[in-house]
């Protein structure tokens, strides 16, 4: 499956192959999920990881939606074990190698980000969106719940009220705007600047050591699951150790040290 894909497209690009574009695309579907799409999600997730000059994963889709959230034709070939391996195994392992990937996956976000293309984007490091972009878990109007981490990520995401407001309520109507105001997204752009701005955050991010940004986002990732502060500053401190000898590190002291001498000299 690591081949040509028939729900995605897989671009590695940039300077030194440094990123990788993953988009959704079933654009006349809204980009919904449907088993064939889960299955190539979890394979590019475990691919790009063994990719080893990506720094950073950009997450998007094709057309005018990010994700839609499932496709409804998956819901009639669901009995009681189907269910349960779609939310505990098919949606787990999805969202664990996105979480949890050495690289930075940053969810570019517009049109429709709504049930599990929230819980989709909900996953990733950084979120950026367009505008217009329409958000929204609609579960609860079908009598379930967000079943691939939404209900628990919400939670921890943003302030616990209005949490509990997108979720109860189902709407999925809510702005960019309104979501961003409620704590939940990096940032906002316009739709003309959208592409640009996105697409700066993106190579800076790109041109900082790699272990530096993995080493970030693991610390920031067990800090997130609520250890206790001891824990938190002990990996910290065994982060920075690693990383003050790294090939990287070393390198930019001794381009300061040289630059220091040579300021000397003159």
């Amino acid at each position: 499956m690591s081949g040509e894909y028939q729900t995605l497209l897989y671009e590695v690009s940039g300077p030194e192959n440094s990123v990788c574009t993953i988009t959704l695309n079933r654009p006349e579907q809204r980009n919904a999920i449907n088993r064939e799409m889960a299955a190539e999600m979890l394979d590019a997730f475990r691919r790009v990881r063994d990719e080893p000059g990506v720094k950073v994963v950009v997450f998007t889709g094709a057309g005018k939606s990010f994700c839609s959230g499932g496709d409804l034709s998956v819901l009639p070939t669901f009995n009681h074990q189907t269910v349960m391996d779609w939310l505990a195994r098919t949606g787990y392992d999805i969202i664990h190698n996105i979480t949890e990937s050495e690289k930075i996956v940053v969810a570019k976000v517009k049109g429709h980000c709504l049930a599990g293309g929230l819980e989709l984007a909900l996953a990733c490091d950084l979120i950026y969106a367009s505008e217009k972009t329409k958000f929204g878990v609609t579960e609860i109007t079908m009598g379930i719940l967000p079943g691939w981490g939404g209900t628990a990520r919400l939670a921890r995401t943003m302030p616990i009220f209005r949490a509990r407001e997108i979720l109860l309520t189902g709407r999925k109507d809510y702005t960019a705007r309104d979501v961003y105001d409620m704590g939940l997204l990096t940032r906002v752009f316009t739709e003309d600047e959208f592409d640009r701005k996105v697409d700066e955050v993106v190579k800076d991010l790109a041109l900082k050591s790699a272990d530096a940004l993995r080493m970030g986002k693991s610390v920031i990732n067990r800090s997130f699951e609520g250890i206790n502060w001891d824990a938190a500053m002990t990996l910290e401190r065994n982060a920075i150790m690693w990383l003050f000898y790294s090939d990287y590190a070393t390198n930019l002291r001794k381009f300061a040290l040289a630059a220091l001498e040579q300021k000397k000299k003159t």
